[in-house]
């Protein structure tokens, strides 16, 4: 698929996008190739979504396995991506393999996959409606990896959280709010102990020890910058594995004036 095909193509399914999204990436030892693009900026919240992407490839795969590891791919990808919260009804990712170039080891032919949808994934949350900052969260030491992506989004999601994200506002106590409101009893979440619950902005924890004075012109280029990240550890999994127990990642973006502007003048 030649780059100059894939940009065309992605600029004729642009709707309120400001700039066409395509990626690609090599097979790794292979001459293979995935080329990807895709489209759409607001009512982005899989499933279902304004957002359509479709994946290329030459590589020969089995459709079983294509469809196994497309699967994979998307659901820590694209179904990990909100703008708004909101859904619409033509949510589709799709891959395409022609087989051309050959079979491929299934490892690298996966990561090349999984390169392409995260970059498109961060490039849709980049533009997302009246957006300026790339906003990704995330969350490890949960219970399942379930559990994770669901804090995660609590956390994306907030509005609260988001203008705090445009408005460069290290305000920790807004992302505890969001993880608080999960933990309700009964709920699914009853397990989160807000006493072993920690926030990071950036490289800096701001939860339960709050950076010092010295630390605040950091913690300000931090959340000044075009891509905030903010990571929090539930500290729920005990295992003692050294691993990250049930972990998620998930991107969005701010919450800004200039979205309100888009979708109030938006006639149908």
């Amino acid at each position: 698929v030649p780059e100059a095909d894939a940009v065309s193509v992605a600029e004729a399914m642009m709707t309120t996008d400001t700039h066409p999204k395509t990626a690609e990436a090599q097979v790794a030892g292979t001459d293979a190739r995935v080329v990807g693009i895709a489209k759409g900026v607001g009512m982005v919240e899989p499933n279902m979504a304004t957002m359509i992407a479709a994946i290329c490839t030459d590589a020969q795969v089995p459709a079983g396995e294509l469809d196994e590891l497309f699967r994979r791919v998307v659901d820590r990808t694209f179904n990990a991506l909100s703008i708004d919260t909101d859904t619409s009804t033509s949510d589709s990712a799709v891959i395409l393999a022609s087989g051309a170039a050959g079979p491929v080891p299934a490892d690298a032919f996966e990561d090349a996959v999984a390169a392409v949808c995260l970059d498109l994934t961060r490039q849709l949350a980049r533009d997302g409606e009246g957006a300026t900052k790339l906003l990704t969260v995330s969350v490890t030491a949960a219970r399942d990896d379930e559990q994770a992506k669901r804090v995660a989004k609590a956390i994306l999601n907030s509005p609260l959280v988001k203008t705090a994200v445009h408005g460069a506002d290290p305000n920790w106590g807004r992302v505890a709010m969001a993880i608080g409101k999960l933990g309700v009893a009964g709920g699914p979440d009853q397990d989160i102990d807000q006493e072993k619950v920690r926030i990071v902005f950036g490289d800096l924890e701001t939860y339960p020890t709050f950076a010092g004075e010295a630390e605040l012109e950091r913690l300000t280029e931090i959340m000044s910058a075009e891509s905030v990240e903010i990571r929090v550890e539930l500290g729920i999994d005990d295992s003692g594995d050294g691993g990250d127990g049930g972990a998620a990642t998930v991107y969005g973006c701010d919450l800004t004036r200039e979205y309100i502007a888009i979708n109030a003048d938006y006639t149908t």
